[in-house]
């Protein structure tokens, strides 16, 4: 990048907002990539301004709140949106909040609890993540089956397009959308199809209460049979997860595999049902089963769980996710030790018991693929499938159906080539990863 080019972003925000010493850069960046600029902007107008000088000159830009992926952005810009970190309203008759993008996630659940409001979808990285990066990446989470996915919290958005433009779209009403939903498509874009610079989020009343019911099992199978016990007595709490004893040893120390069950609601209620689950774990082989009801003790289980969550977010190369939905689940993990061998001796196992969701952490030489393979045509057998856009390349694949898999390419390249045409936007993002 030219002294020139940097003298431009310098002029839109400001000398000290724009850094290109290695030195000072490293705090911004993760990967192996090595942008030639850090700049950090103030305001949409700073942000359309450097996409539209980005756009000219065919400068490649990752956008990030904190901490920017470096894939391919080799002498670009690291566009990282903290100065951009305000709640600009709290709507409390519409339930609704105007966020900028910048915003720390953790520092929102924060801000709206203490107005009496709820956001329930989890942050992927507990101390990087943002608002902006909650929908850019839209994973849905744990408490999705009661509450719904990431992208029904979205209402609308201000977004600034890769030619430099910006987008406003929607507004406060729930019903907001006919035909064609572009709010949503937006969600879990990646930064492809345009930068967040407000967001119009929706909001929950805060629950009055707030618990938690642990157990440890000595077994995955009997942790798995428990949760499952639960849901045929029709008990659907808000969170009902198994983390293998691996994954839980730096976070919540103990013996066994950890049973944790999420319970946001009501006190009466929420108290009689935190004992018939602590009874049910207790019957079905769990042991040190308690219910955790005071605020430091529960907020303690629920971010050792987040730190177990982005522990897998950070190593996307050697995590594999299926779903085969929850009853099915016990077949799924038989058949899954006689592919991987057994479950409580693997490098991670996490079950979302309520989703029918596994995530396995690989060890580290093993071959993603080809195991892939092998836990997609177990998963296909149940109704399920591996996940995302991995398991849809090895459907087709299963399927024989090479066509397919190049037309849902074609269309998704498409579709990014529309709003991008050069190509500027998120380059170490592929949508069919």
């Amino acid at each position: 990048m030219s002294n020139a080019i940097i003298s431009r972003l310098k002029g839109i925000v400001g000398d000290q907002y724009v850094i290109n010493n290695p030195g000072q850069m490293a705090q911004y960046l993760k990967g192996n990539g090595k942008p030639a600029a850090v700049v950090c902007p103030g305001n949409t107008a700073e942000v359309a301004g450097i996409v539209k000088l980005a756009n000219s000159h065919n400068i490649k830009i990752s956008a990030a709140g904190q901490v920017a992926d470096t894939k391919a952005l080799d002498g670009g810009i690291a566009l990282i949106m903290n100065r951009m970190n305000r709640i600009l309203e709290i709507d409390h008759e519409n339930m609704v909040a105007v966020v900028e993008p910048g915003m720390s996630h953790q520092e929102f659940l924060k801000h709206i609890g203490e107005a009496g409001f709820n956001f329930p979808p989890e942050p992927c990285a507990v101390d990087t993540s943002s608002l902006g990066g909650c929908f850019a990446i839209g994973d849905s989470d744990s408490k999705s089956f009661n509450y719904g996915p990431t992208r029904t919290y979205l209402l609308g958005f201000e977004m600034v397009l890769p030619t430099g433009e910006v987008l406003n779209i929607g507004n406060k009403c729930i019903k907001n959308v006919s035909g064609l939903d572009f709010i949503h498509l937006a969600v879990a874009s990646q930064g492809t199809l345009g930068i967040f610079t407000k967001l119009l989020v929706r909001l929950l009343a805060a629950p009055l209460a707030k618990k938690a019911v642990i157990a440890r099992f000595a077994s995955i199978h009997k942790a798995n049979a428990a949760l499952n016990t639960l849901i045929k007595r029709h008990i659907h709490p808000d969170r009902m997860n198994l983390i293998s004893e691996s994954l839980t040893k730096e976070v919540l120390p103990g013996a066994g595999h950890l049973a944790l069950i999420d319970l946001e609601g009501f006190v009466e209620s929420g108290t009689n049902l935190a004992k018939e689950i602590a009874a049910m774990l207790t019957l079905g082989g769990g042991t040190d089963v308690q219910i955790i009801d005071d605020a430091g003790g529960y907020e303690n289980v629920i971010n050792a769980w987040l730190k177990v969550r982005q522990t897998l977010y950070n190593q996307p190369g050697q995590v594999l996710e299926f779903a085969v939905g929850p009853m099915k689940m016990p077949q799924a993990l038989t058949q899954l030790e006689g592919i991987i061998g057994d479950l409580g001796a693997y490098p991670g196992v996490v079950i979302e018991g309520l989703l029918g969701f596994a995530r396995l952490l690989l060890p580290e030489n093993a071959d993603k693929m080809a195991l892939a393979a092998q836990v997609n045509k177990m998963a296909l057998s149940l109704g399920g499938n591996i996940t995302g856009f991995l398991g849809q390349k090895l459907i087709c694949q299963a399927q024989n159906d090479a066509e397919m898999w190049a037309d849902t390419t074609a269309l998704l390249n498409e579709l990014r080539n529309q709003f991008d045409p050069k190509g500027i936007l998120s380059p170490g993002v592929s949508l069919q990863a």
